[in-house]
């Protein structure tokens, strides 16, 4: 079981063309001391491309991260 509770948030922001780029974020809860951290996780460029910053997250958060991810993505 993780120490770690993770809600997983889609941003949507405008580019600088006017058009909506997209963010993913991580809310990281620790479960003992209830501090909690975000990161961003996912982004898209001007060029639509997306961009991995999950390898830039501790090791610690890693697998609850991906977990977290998996679960909501097969919600949206």
């Amino acid at each position: 079981m993780s120490e770690y509770d993770v809600n997983i948030k889609r941003l949507l922001k405008e580019g600088k063309k006017g058009d909506i780029k997209t963010e993913i974020w991580a809310e990281i809860t620790n479960k003992k001391t209830y501090v909690t951290m975000n990161k961003r996780i996912w982004w898209e460029n001007d060029d639509g491309v997306f961009h991995d910053e999950t390898s830039e997250l501790p090791v610690e958060f890693r697998d609850a991260v991906d977990n977290a991810w998996i679960e909501k993505s097969r919600k949206w």
